[in-house]
């Protein structure tokens, strides 16, 4: 059974007159005196005496001015929410919104002690925000569709400024943002429900959150993550820096108004400290069982989202927010030196290179496809050219020229093994594997560019690094180099061309493509400009030409050869019908496989008439391999 007080001072306002007729129906067997706000605070010691407990009912500024004076006399509050007013501190505290459920509440004896954060000595009960914080601000009621279309269109015209905080432990950070959220504890708002979860009125810490989106495309992919779940994430959004800390102090390059709990109050610079145990109130049983749970926390700095360096800040401050984000070499130390690492030659990659070659090389003469997805496996040289685009990107030269060597050094090593394991294999035929090297088109171009965004993405998330191996057999960078090689050590320079120009099409599409994802995901360098993507670019515009010639040869020949079937031909009064037909190009020569069929014997001479006829459709000479089928 609840315990009430046995007297208590009602504060309230003369204009409450349906709040007084409830006290005074429900002060049966409490003594109850009521006074009004502005007569209290005119006088407070003489009309609170020996009072130990407050029930008050009114504005949130009243209720702020008996916290004020609790703090000071020590006497225990028990609050009665009033519709318009203070609602949300109902919410946080566990206090009915019925009037008269609150009032049974406010006068029991059962007042628990919480924390309360003065912010330039003003109370500050949930939050208080000063900049532009788009859904952060957002309450529980708001749809998700109205959540995000009301977030994007405060986006627009969103800049960076400069803050400079310091927290109880005198460390100072100086950062950009566009907003910043203090927190006394959860409430209903999007970020304490998805972000400050684990915040409550007695840890003795008061929470700072800072809203610093980098580029456009970071915020809208905060904006989708967050309107499509309410669950909240043990991982810190990417666009958000988080401090908590007993004090903190906030200063900003231009004077902002703060606005407390949903009133404008103040402007920075601002002081935030925690009074601990400061307050004893009346809260609801959901509260008690959040308090029974909480302890007083250190001082918490998770701020690797943020802005920082020299370069960062002076690009952050540059106006409106980019649509890429631009990152310090400080933000990604541990991933630029992986990749410095990739870009340096050494044995190791040189003995593989040799052995992945002479694997892919035994493979193309076996025509096994088998073997030549294992010389992928094997092959390195998918890492000095996701080293190479990252130098490109961010203008690293020393990183650039040791990818680029390293690369050289690779491609000469396998067309030089290639073309030696051809000399013990003189003599052996073309395989289909290897036809299959020697007519790239604008669709491998199209795969290297889908394996350079795979590869860079790999490369960036540690998690996912093991599927680089299945990268690079969707590219497949050694075995066109081994067709090369097969080539030089043929002599047969056309050979060698097209398939070079098929590895050289899979290097440039990885090094555009993975300059591009490396650019999206952040890593691309605050201040430097970007000069080296336009050698990249005038590559594949360079390399595209021949691909789409390559492209229109193989639609040409597809077109002819659909058209020759089931052609008859009338050759020495004989019809003769083409069934299949296909046309390949080997060492300068159309090669024409067909089945023909016939009715009446072929002789030499009706064969070599047929193929006169089909020569005159071709500039080059052309070798006939037909085999005959006769019909009844």
């Amino acid at each position: 059974m609840s315990e009430y007080v046995k007297s208590a001072l009602f504060v309230c306002r003369g204009t409450d007159a349906d709040l007084i007729k409830r006290v005074e129906e429900k002060s049966t067997g409490i003594d109850i005196r009521r006074t009004e706000i502005d007569s209290l605070m005119a006088d407070p010691e003489s009309v609170l005496g020996n009072i130990s407990h407050v029930i008050v009912g009114g504005s949130l500024n009243d209720v702020k001015e008996v916290l004020k004076l609790s703090i000071q006399q020590g006497f225990s509050v028990g609050l009665i929410p009033q519709p318009g007013y203070h609602r949300e501190v109902a919410k946080l505290y566990g206090i009915p919104i019925d009037a008269d459920a609150a009032l049974d509440l406010a006068l029991r004896q059962q007042a628990e002690t919480i924390d309360i954060v003065l912010c330039n000595n003003k109370i500050l009960l949930y939050r208080a925000t000063f900049g532009r914080l788009p859904l952060l601000d957002t309450t529980r009621d708001t749809s998700r569709i109205r959540m995000f279309t009301e977030a994007l269109k405060r986006f627009i015209g969103l800049k960076l400024l400069k803050f400079t905080f310091v927290t109880n432990n005198g460390r100072e950070i100086e950062t950009a943002a566009c907003g910043c959220m203090l927190i006394q504890q959860h409430g209903s708002n999007f970020a304490s429900r998805r972000i400050v979860a684990d915040s409550t009125a007695s840890d003795g810490m008061v929470t700072l959150l800072i809203s610093a989106p980098l580029s456009i495309i970071q915020y809208v992919s905060f904006l989708l993550q967050s309107t499509t779940s309410f669950r909240r994430d043990k991982k810190l959004p990417s666009t958000i820096g988080l401090v908590k800390s007993k004090t903190i102090r906030i200063d900003s390059e231009a004077i902002l108004d703060v606005t407390i709990d949903g009133e404008s109050k103040t402007q920075t610079p601002i002081y935030c400290e925690t009074l601990p145990q400061a307050v004893k109130l009346n809260v609801g049983e959901s509260y008690i069982a959040e308090l029974q749970h909480s302890s007083s926390t250190k001082e918490t700095l998770n701020i690797r989202n943020l802005p920082a360096g020299n370069d960062e800040l002076s690009k952050a401050k540059k106006g409106t927010i980019p649509f890429f984000s631009y990152a310090s070499e400080e933000r990604f130390r541990d991933l630029f030196q992986a990749l410095r690492d990739d870009a340096r030659t050494s044995s190791t990659y040189l003995s593989l290179m040799v052995l992945s070659t002479l694997l892919a090389a035994v493979g193309l003469y076996q025509n096994s496809s088998a073997v030549v997805i294992g010389a992928m496996l094997l092959a390195p040289l998918m890492t000095p050219i996701v080293s190479l685009s990252m130098g490109l990107l961010r203008r690293d030269i020393k990183m650039s020229r040791q990818s680029a060597l390293k690369i050289v050094y690779g491609v000469m090593i396998a067309l030089l093994a290639a073309a030696l394991m051809t000399q013990l294999f003189p003599n052996k035929p073309i395989t289909a594997e290897m036809q299959a090297r020697l007519n790239p088109t604008l669709l491998d171009l199209a795969v290297a560019i889908i394996a350079g965004i795979a590869g860079a993405y790999t490369k960036a998330y540690k998690e996912i690094l093991s599927s680089l191996a299945g990268v690079a057999i969707a590219v497949a960078l050694v075995p066109p180099l081994a067709v090369a090689g097969i080539g030089l050590g043929r002599l047969d320079l056309e050979f060698f061309s097209q398939a070079f120009l098929l590895f050289s099409t899979n290097l440039v599409g990885i090094l555009l493509s993975a300059s591009f994802t490396f650019r999206v995901l952040g890593y691309s360098p605050a201040m430097r400009g970007k000069a080296g993507m336009r050698v990249v670019f005038i590559m594949m515009f360079l390399i595209a030409i021949p691909l789409y010639l390559s492209y229109d040869d193989i639609v040409n020949k597809i077109v002819m050869e659909k058209s020759w079937q089931h052609e008859r031909f009338l050759v020495n009064g004989k019809y003769i019908i083409i069934q299949k037909a296909l046309l390949t190009t080997q060492e300068h020569k159309e090669i024409m496989t067909m089945d023909i069929l016939a009715r009446e014997q072929l002789t030499r001479d009706d064969l070599t008439s047929l193929r006169n006829k089909i020569q005159n459709n071709f500039s080059r000479k052309l070798i006939l391999r037909a085999r005959i089928i006769y019909i009844p």
